[in-house]
């Protein structure tokens, strides 16, 4: 005891030579209670913090809150809570003594206060200076079963651009925000989960099936989620360093709540259909039933005299009613320290081709503890296995949807052009895969003025790929190297690591001024390793495996990059109404080239709650006004191997054996450096009219440069066609449009409106190599550019005019007249669009969803329609049929003259996304269960489309998540869910 005095005595004596003042004489403890304004019910889980220092707690399960080590004198405590009004008090304690400081919040679901998670794991409120876009994932499967987190994020959030490629059960989405940043490396977001970065490859497989193929966000199940927030360009993602100038999508997951355990449990089933028109096949022909199309007619070649119209589709239907069944449970709760959220869950869908569907199994178990006083942590490990099955389809002699498209205008074939549907779902296409994802985050507070921040994570999947076609299925007249069997299996290992630490130093500099310092480094390695095993040309009768393959085809790749990362940030706060920042990161990264080094990122910002200044008016049309500018930098770093000199290895065959030989692989660039984006935002968020309206506007100038293009070789060095160079710059310019509008709010009735609306002016401003005039690729290889002054990805085609001057109410070649040069025809990707949702709850038991998304500007190429008016096809309508219409038949006359600038259509379109019902059972219903809620709802999906498109739906892809590559080209067409799910709480 008497050892224990004397060492206190030291620590306060040191204390003082050092000028500083002893905690321990100016410590003071606050407790309190918070409770909901109108029911008095207390609040779990309400955020409490302690202005000017890194204290902060959350209610216990009786709505109170206790702080033991609060500096004395004048204290401010701030109260959050989403869905509620922050609240703040200044109170005066006095050291050594205690003081009482209790919070009644009111309702306010909407406001320019939500909590939004730094990318250092810090919660911040409107301290944050650019357009985060949050929504509750749980709110959201509460309205209508998500089937997909394409599903989940659709619509969600302005400027936000999630693309499917088609009605595939188990395809994936093209993800953009903000606009398309670079012509060679991925446009997609990154993705973090609870504080992990995660591995969400937009297209994920290794094995042809045509277009639509899986994507690895898709394996994250939205019932586990609890928020979702949206982080555009670079000025939001600064500190996130290389990568993030596409934007940073943040998921949390479901944390438990201090109480009794809570069961919920939940069953949802329902049925898919395909509900898309499809065009008949046309055949004209002459008295002798001989082939004789208009152009021929009109050529003098024959004499129409009968047409033969037949749709395979409708009368040898390769669709069935697909159905889908989901189960879950999930428990939950805890205690003041320690609380926990387990669940699992079991999906299948049977999609609407009988060889289409997709199993899943997920688990998750999510820990939260408070360590004592000055720490606590959150350990989380996610578990998901998937089998999925997929058709062949889009841009694909084998799939169905084609052999249909270019098929027959009679029964022969059952009009299927190559494979009947039976044919073509004899191939066996699987993806197997399991993936682990596992993150322990932890926060230390040794001080009350410093806290830090760690996280450790994992993402791993094994992924694998296979294909089969069995002996003798595919017909010997087609194919007779499939006829023969083949077989490919390739396993496939993709690792992401994450570790960060941060500390952040916060100081009440003077009683108007706070600071904090945060500094930190990052860690993040990706290793994608696979083997492609191949065998053609013979497959032995009955077997499924490799050993009965007769020539070989194997390689083999590892593709390893690694990203370290130093960033320091400081934010002054002032009169907590004006708030100041400057950053800086420093990344380097394996992919640079080797004579480049690192690169810095800085970033400045300001955010500014005018509505607190004295000098504003106060009214009660204008409640809250933030004012938000940012300007910072970030960038996208070349592939894994582009800036690398390497060889491959290969058989050489010398004489009459193959001996081991090397071939050169690429040529690499030593000077090579990532993308850079920067980006200027400015904005404004508004709470009017009582807090009824809440208004978020965002406008944006993001500019990259050093831009890689693959730039031609001469054949004559000998090596590799390409190598890439920093030689691009892509401009995007937008705004961003957020409303929500509490239009009722009774006990009987409440009404709310959620509308946004967003524009991205894309361009390619220059390649700054006067030698590249434009990169043209695209279906068939020239409909797409990539050139100064357009957007990337025009389709750039040769225009023509028509005439029918004779008036025989038909079309010749003749009578069409082509450009000289292909012209500038339109974007693959919409350049504005809006959402409007409408939530109404009627008696507090019946609840009425529905969202409409429009997205406009863009057009596309109806490449199906181009396909099947030229030789030898020669099967649709605009060749075959007189009534056609005069500018259909103009665009096939022009087809034959090589130009397809009349299948680029109106892309644009509104469609009605979600409508649900869902009814709050009365708790008598419940507690006959023995339940303490029970809830049923019904929802549809995918239900109207407005659109003058004139192919089966403009909201298709043949290329899949392809970059920029956009064709409607043999694809199946989105599918109509209906689904209704129960769910009941224990």
């Amino acid at each position: 005891m008497k050892s224990a005095t004397v060492r206190h005595t030291r620590i306060v004596a040191i204390a003082l030579l050092c000028g500083v003042t002893p905690v321990l004489a100016q410590q003071a403890s606050i407790a309190g209670l918070v409770t909901d304004s109108a029911s008095r019910h207390p609040l779990v889980s309400a955020q409490v913090l302690v202005g000017g220092t890194t204290l902060r707690t959350l209610t216990d399960r009786a709505g109170r809150f206790r702080f033991d080590a609060v500096p004395a004198g004048g204290v401010m405590l701030r109260v959050l809570l989403i869905g509620y009004k922050p609240s703040s008090r200044t109170i005066s304690v006095t050291a050594g003594e205690g003081a009482t400081a209790d919070f009644a919040l009111q309702s306010a679901p909407i406001g320019l206060d939500a909590v939004v998670v730094t990318a250092t794991g810090e919660q911040t409120q409107r301290e944050q200076p650019n357009a985060i876009h949050k929504f509750d994932a749980a709110d959201v499967a509460s309205k209508a079963p998500i089937v997909s987190m394409s599903n989940l994020l659709n619509g969600r959030a302005p400027g936000l651009v999630v693309q499917d490629a088609g009605g595939t059960t188990g395809s994936g989405t093209r993800t953009r925000i903000r606009g398309s940043n670079s012509l060679s490396l991925s446009n997609e977001p990154v993705v973090y989960l609870d504080g992990a970065r995660i591995e969400n490859g937009p297209s994920s497989i290794s094995v042809g099936v045509g277009g639509q193929t899986p994507s690895r966000i898709n394996d994250i199940n939205p019932n586990d989620l609890e928020t979702v927030q949206v982080a555009g360009g670079p000025s939001a993602g600064v500190l996130y360093g290389t990568d993030a100038a596409n934007g940073v999508i943040q998921m949390q997951t479901k944390r438990g709540k201090p109480g009794p355990t809570r069961w919920d449990v939940y069953a949802e089933g329902g049925v898919l259909n395909d509900v898309a028109t499809y065009p008949a096949n046309y055949r004209g022909a002459d008295a002798i039933d001989s082939s004789c199309t208009l152009i021929s007619q009109l050529a003098g070649k024959c004499a129409q005299t009968r047409l033969h119209v037949f749709n395979p589709i409708e009368t040898f239907s390769p669709f069935r009613t697909g159905h889908r069944q989901e189960y879950g449970l999930a428990a939950s709760g805890g205690t003041d320290q320690t609380t926990y959220y387990v669940s699992g869950h079991w999906n299948q869908e049977l999609g609407v081709y009988a060889a289409n569907q997709n199993r899943q199994v997920s688990v998750l178990a999510n820990l939260h503890q408070q360590a004592g006083p000055h720490a606590d942590f959150q350990a989380r490990v996610g578990y998901t296995s998937g089998k999925l099955r997929l058709p062949e389809n889009d841009n694909n002699s084998l799939g169905v949807v084609s052999s249909a498209f270019l098929g027959r205008a009679d029964t022969i074939n059952q009009g299927y052009g190559f494979l009947t549907p039976a044919q073509s779902f004899s191939i066996l296409t699987f993806q197997t895969i399991d993936r682990v994802t596992g993150s322990f985050q932890t926060n230390y507070r040794p001080w009350e003025w410093l806290v830090v921040h760690g996280v450790a994570a994992l993402d791993f999947t094994s992924r694998f790929d296979e294909k089969t076609f069995p002996t003798g299925a595919i017909p010997f007249a087609f194919s007779p190297n499939l006829n023969a069997g083949q077989r490919t299996a390739s396993p496939f290992e993709i690792y992401n690591w994450t570790g960060s630490v941060s500390a952040a130093a916060s100081f009440v500099l003077t009683p108007t001024v706070t600071s904090t310092t945060t500094a930190g480094a990052q860690y993040f390695k990706n290793v994608f390793h696979g083997v492609i095993a191949n065998r053609t040309l013979g497959l032995a009768a009955g077997t499924g495996s490799l050993t009965g393959g007769v020539v070989p085809f194997d390689s083999e790749t590892t593709q390893p990059f690694v990203t370290f990362g130093k960033f320091v940030e400081e934010r002054v706060g002032i009169r907590n109404r004006l708030f100041v920042a400057g950053a800086l990161r420093n990344d380097r990264n394996s992919a640079f080239g080797a004579k480049f080094g690192h690169i810095i990122y800085p970033k400045v910002s300001a955010s500014w709650v005018i509505s607190e200044e004295p000098f504003f008016p106060q009214t009660d049309a204008l409640n809250t006004l933030r004012l938000r500018a940012a300007w910072g930098q970030s960038g996208v770093h070349p592939g894994p191997l582009a800036a690398l000199d390497f060889y491959n290895a290969t058989p050489v065959l010398v004489g009459t054996a193959d001996v081991p030989g090397i071939t050169i692989g690429n040529l690499g660039n030593q000077t090579l450096k990532p993308e850079r984006t920067r980006e200027t935002e400015v904005g404004f968020e508004a709470d009017a009219f009582h807090q009824l309206l809440h208004l978020d506007f965002a406008y944006y100038d993001k500019a990259s440069r050093d831009a890689l293009v693959a730039r031609k070789l001469a054949p004559s060095l000998g090596t590799s066609d390409t190598t890439f160079a920093n030689i691009g710059e892509v401009s995007n310019k937008g705004v961003e449009i957020t409303a929500a509008v509490r239009v009722i709010d009774r006990p009987s009735v409440s009404v709310n409106l959620n509308a946004t609306a967003w524009g991205n002016r894309n361009r390619l401003v220059t390649f700054n190599d006067t030698r590249i005039k434009a990169i043209i690729f695209g279906l068939g290889g020239f409909s797409q550019r990539h050139q100064p002054g357009y957007a990337l990805g025009s389709y750039f085609l040769v225009p023509y005019t028509y005439a029918d001057r004779n008036r025989d109410g038909m079309i010749d070649t003749s009578e069409v007249s082509l450009g000289s040069a292909p012209t500038f025809l339109g974007q693959p990707y919409p350049d504005h669009g809006a959402t409007l949702s409408a939530d109404v709850t009627l008696v507090r038991r019946v609840r009425l969803y529905a969202l409409l998304d429009g997205r406009y500007g863009n057009k596309q190429l109806n490449f199906t329609e181009e396909f099947r008016c030229l030789p030898p096809r020669n099967n649709c309508r605009a060749l075959n049929d007189k009534t056609a219409s005069l500018a259909d038949q103009a665009a096939a006359a022009a087809n034959l003259k090589n130009t397809s600038a009349g299948y680029v259509e109106d892309g644009s379109f509104t469609k009605l996304r979600e409508v649900s019902v869902t009814y709050f059972a009365p708790d008598a219903w419940a507690r006959r269960f023995g339940a303490t809620a029970l809830t049923v709802s019904i929802a549809g999906r995918n239900l109207a489309t407005w659109t003058s498109y004139k192919g089966v739906d403009p909201e298709l892809n043949e290329a899949g998540q392809n970059n920029f590559t956009t064709a409607d080209f043999l694809t199946q067409p989105p599918v109509r869910y209906f689904i209704g799910r129960i769910n009941v709480t224990f």
